[in-house]
């Protein structure tokens, strides 16, 4: 979000300065993304954002140069029968703003995607431009390009003061540097609470732990298969390499509220272990989802890690813009697929130029006044989380 930002300003000629706490662009939790890219969302603002971020996503090199990884493989919802009304309503929303989604029999979904086991489906919704991207490709070619077009970096170093000075802002960096700046954009994720409050603003973003389960596929179901969220079992599953399988939970109970424990070097982090019910849990929501997957299996897991979403009360990202400070925080799990359009509207922001995305839902004051944004159709299981 903020090496996308970066890009867009400069491009519009900006002098820009992206000061980031850790020592390289990417390398906290957005490479810990599993980096799908949908547009199935209950909110039609957030689904006309994600269909072309979605657009943009497909032509990453021709507009901001590099590769992002794009693996376009589609995107399959799947729902039993207390799910599918709600499904056609939000299919039928998603079809009125333009996504090319449409819904199959699971038969005929699993006549296109061998291998997943759809004895327990009701409804598929099919979404043939989803799929999933790179984290480190894209923000790397993100970085790159802002680079080449003057963007300093600093790495290493946070922002840890923050004084108005006439209509622009005197920051203070961690080594000591004090930076004079005329309009702050602020993308800092799930730290987003802190360094809001520094330019005098509360953002409610909290972090909140998610455990993420790389299993190894049998020999039987290797290659590319849809990205699948299964809203049946609570699971999302997408390919990762050649022999393994991307399990995250999209059951809020396993969500695990932010604690910072000590590590290396006297930092102060949070846990990025995976515990054996996460893995667990994982291989056997694969066994029910994919044929050959054996929840027993005492091996098959590659790797199992936590990342964090940066979450605010109505999971709802804010992108505000306050006394020349603009905010694009607490995307709640949606952040990355949306990276392709924020960069320019942060631009559209400190120009002053109107936005040209439908994000005057997302303001701050939403939580003040008590206007939560909700999806109109809730799925009886993910709830909030879709």
């Amino acid at each position: 979000m903020g090496c996308a930002s970066a890009l867009e300003l400069a491009k519009r000629g900006y002098s820009v300065l992206v000061a980031e706490r850790a020592h390289a662009p990417g390398t906290e939790t957005t490479a810990k993304s599993g980096a799908i890219i949908r547009a199935h969302y209950g909110v039609p603002e957030l689904v006309q954002m994600a269909l072309e971020a979605n657009k943009r996503f497909q032509r990453f090199g021709e507009l901001f140069g590099g590769d992002a990884g794009w693996t376009p493989c589609g995107y399959a919802v799947l729902v039993d029968q207390n799910d599918v009304s709600t499904l056609k309503l939000n299919i039928e929303m998603h079809q009125q703003l333009g996504v090319e989604v449409e819904l199959l029999a699971p038969d005929a979904f699993g006549r296109m995607a061998p291998g997943v086991r759809t004895n327990d489906v009701a409804l598929v919704a099919w979404e043939p431009n989803g799929g999933y991207a790179s984290p480190a490709q894209t923000v790397r070619s993100f970085a790159e390009g802002a680079t080449q077009h003057g963007v300093q970096f600093v790495f290493g170093v946070p922002v840890v003061g923050a004084k108005k000075e006439g209509e622009g802002w005197q920051v203070e960096l961690g080594d000591g540097t004090q930076v004079s700046c005329g309009q702050v954009v602020i993308c800092t994720g799930n730290w987003s609470r802190g360094v809001g409050e520094l330019f005098g603003l509360h953002l409610p973003v909290r972090p909140m732990r998610a455990q993420i389960v790389v299993v190894e596929r049998p020999a039987s179901f290797r290659g590319m298969f849809p990205v699948v969220s299964d809203l049946i079992n609570l699971a999302y599953f997408r390919a990762d390499g050649e022999g393994g399988m991307w399990v995250g939970s999209s059951d809020s109970a396993d969500l695990q509220d932010f604690q910072a424990v000590p590590v290396r070097h006297g930092a102060v982090e949070y846990d990025p272990e995976a515990d054996a019910r996460a893995i667990s849990d994982a291989k056997s929501k694969a066994a029910l989802r994919f044929e050959g997957v054996d929840a027993l299996d005492k091996g098959g897991v590659q790797r199992a890690f936590c990342g964090l979403y940066e979450t605010t009360p109505d999971w709802q990202p804010i992108i505000d813009s306050l006394d020349s400070v603009h905010v694009a925080v607490g995307f709640s799990g949606h952040g990355f697929k949306l990276a392709t359009v924020m960069g320019e509207e942060m631009a559209c922001r400190v120009e002053g130029a109107d936005s040209p995305f439908p994000t005057g839902i997302f303001d701050l004051a939403r939580f003040d006044e008590g206007r939560p944004i909700a999806s109109k159709w809730k799925y009886e299981r993910a709830k909030f989380l879709r």
